[in-house]
């Protein structure tokens, strides 16, 4: 019985920190979404195309973004 609530708890712990991990995720991408305005638009950035991977782009509309919501899926804010 020891061994099994001993991986319990283990797993309890690593899914807590997984979460924690995807909570500032979302955390920083609202408030980057909070800093956007329509002085920006137009603005050059940096679209990344991976994790260390960047090309030049503008910014068109903020309006409507494109934010990261995990396994492949997406919403428009």
């Amino acid at each position: 019985l020891r061994p099994a609530v001993g991986q319990e708890v283990e797993f309890l712990s690593s899914s807590l920190a997984q979460l924690k991990v995807v909570q500032t995720k979302y955390v920083e991408a609202k408030d980057c979404l909070n800093v956007l305005n329509k002085s920006n638009e137009g603005k050059d950035l940096l679209v990344p195309l991976t994790s260390s991977m960047y090309v030049p782009g503008k910014l068109s509309d903020v309006e409507r973004v494109l934010v990261d919501v995990g396994t492949g899926y997406y919403v428009e804010k």
